[in-house]
């Protein structure tokens, strides 16, 4: 006969194995549960705003600013990268993270920054600001808090980027890049600042928009003045995609329908139905397949860190344009499968499946605007000091 003492504990621990299983077959909820921000938006007092003057608020800023080029070949053999770094915050602390939080700022230096401007290091100056992000949980809501909290972040970008226009060569070429939520900031960007300012659009080599969603029918409207990328050799355009390996439909479904965009009011739309831009990041083309024999290379800058160049991993991986998302094909590299669980989906990822394609890509663009603007300022030289011209009297010529 069973005794009660073992009866007790073989019931404790089937209830700790339920809880175990429920756990983990739950664990999505769970996370967006503890990471859910305690305090309303209303009541909430976000940290303080850096002040971008100072360097320090700069996860990157050059140490010696290049003087203005006259000449248009020295202006070809670089550019400014303004660099936008995705989520790297998740607490239920804050909707909005501090600037120095020490483990959002580890993730930062140690995975997105390496991965993510990595491509883009050799290219030229690397500006990339620290700034006010929304922690994690904002973007699994579209209510008030989540959209407070995109505002308040991308005020901070607005301001970073401000600064660097008053600093900088305005004659330079200039490529954006925003992964994630960086992404959206960037859409910000495009929209309040280069749609109606001639002299910035012409020196846009590109945006990259990577991992948010930018429909299609934002260019007719908050993007008129900056036009899908038609393939590779095109400029002053936008580059958008999210990609997504089989396993994650579910996360391939939010971005086309649960993520949130500017509209031209500056407030936020959703996505949910509108065809969205789908650059395919190995044919450069919208809506295409790209093969695996054609894919640049993929890499985990993780380890090397930004500053150094990692090894590159040719052919690993085709992508298709499938309704909007990038899907990619499966890689017998495990450092380059996106995490599955207790949040590990939803992090910065450690790899860049597309780091030698975009990397190639900036590099044929840049020469090609150089090119065009050397171009137009032949057809249409400046003009010269005006010089007043006083009445003439007429006088007959004699018969």
């Amino acid at each position: 006969m069973l005794s009660l003492r073992w009866i007790f504990a073989w019931s404790a621990g089937l209830l700790v194995l339920l809880f175990l299983v429920a756990t983990f077959l739950l664990q999505d909820n769970v996370f967006r549960f503890m990471m859910n921000p305690r305090v309303p938006y209303e009541t909430y007092q976000p940290p303080q705003q850096a002040d971008y003057a100072d360097p320090a608020s700069w996860i990157l800023w050059p140490e010696t600013i290049e003087p203005p080029q006259e000449d248009d070949q020295a202006r070809a053999m670089g550019a400014d990268i303004f660099y936008v770094h995705s989520t790297t915050y998740a607490s239920n602390k804050h909707w909005n993270a501090p600037i120095l939080d020490k483990t959002a700022r580890e993730v930062l230096l140690k995975i997105a920054l390496p991965n993510e401007a990595g491509p883009f290091q050799h290219l030229g100056a690397v500006y990339a600001p620290a700034y006010r992000q929304a922690t994690q949980f904002a973007f699994f809501t579209q209510k008030h808090q989540g959209r407070e909290a995109r505002r308040t972040a991308y005020k901070d970008v607005a301001v970073a980027f401000t600064t660097y226009l008053d600093q900088a060569d305005p004659n330079r070429p200039l490529i954006l890049v925003g992964y994630g939520q960086g992404g959206l900031h960037v859409q910000g960007l495009l929209a309040n600042f280069f749609q109606t300012n001639e002299p910035l659009r012409r020196r846009l080599v590109s945006a990259y928009i990577i991992d948010q969603s930018t429909p299609l029918d934002m260019f007719d409207t908050t993007f008129s003045a900056t036009p899908p990328c038609r393939d590779g050799d095109d400029i002053r355009c936008v580059i958008s995609w999210t990609s997504y390996a089989q396993g994650f439909e579910q996360e391939a479904w939010r971005a086309r329908n649960r993520a949130l965009v500017w509209d031209q009011a500056d407030n936020f739309s959703a996505v949910r139905g509108r065809p969205l831009l789908c650059t395919n990041p190995i044919t450069w083309r919208n809506g295409t397949h790209g093969a695996q024999e054609n894919h640049a290379g993929a890499a985990s800058a993780t380890g090397p860190g930004y500053g150094q160049d990692p090894v590159i991993i040719e052919q690993a991986i085709s992508a298709t344009c499938d309704d909007g998302i990038v899907m990619v094909s499966k890689t017998k590299k495990k450092y380059l499968k996106r995490p599955k669980y207790f949040g590990g989906k939803w992090a910065p990822l450690p790899y860049n499946l597309f780091y030698e394609d975009i990397r190639l890509n900036a590099v044929a663009r840049m020469p090609l605007l150089a090119k065009l603007l050397h171009a137009e300022n032949q057809l249409a030289p400046p003009m010269e000091e005006a010089v007043e011209i006083g009445d003439s009297p007429i006088n007959k010529v004699p018969g």
